[in-house]
């Protein structure tokens, strides 16, 4: 299913602790609803533009923090993409957990117990005892 609108966006925040160094952001925006999180950078902000989003200047550190937010870009449109094609409603929650990895569903304890112990019932018979 398609979006209305679809926005990913780069941005410094202040930290608690006055520092010149902020803490690079992002934000997704699916529909006018925003998630952001962090990327875990700091950057100083004097060499920063906020029209382009990237870090100003041709050293090998701004350089590294581009080729990252571009790399992290590529990333969040593939997962656009990817959930598009299978059908899925693009939302900025889902687009989140998948960037950040919190997809994956939880085991329960003792629905692995039961998923061997089905396991073990099916090979009954072929060299194994119920014993």
């Amino acid at each position: 299913m398609l979006e209305s609108s679809f926005g990913l966006g780069f941005f410094l925040k202040r930290p608690k602790i006055e520092s010149r160094e902020w803490i690079v952001y992002f934000r997704i925006t699916v529909d006018g609803i925003r998630k952001e999180s962090s990327t875990k950078r700091r950057w100083d902000n004097t060499r920063w533009d906020q029209r382009f989003e990237r870090a100003v200047g041709s050293k090998e550190d701004a350089k590294s923090l581009n080729f990252f937010l571009d790399s992290l870009t590529l990333k969040i449109n593939e997962i656009k993409t990817e959930m598009m094609y299978s059908g899925k409603t693009i939302t900025a929650d889902k687009t989140m957990d998948e960037v950040l990895g919190r997809t994956a569903p939880k085991i329960k304890v003792l629905e692995e117990f039961q998923k061997h112990n089905d396991e073990m019932v099916a090979l009954l018979g072929k060299g194994y005892a119920k014993a």
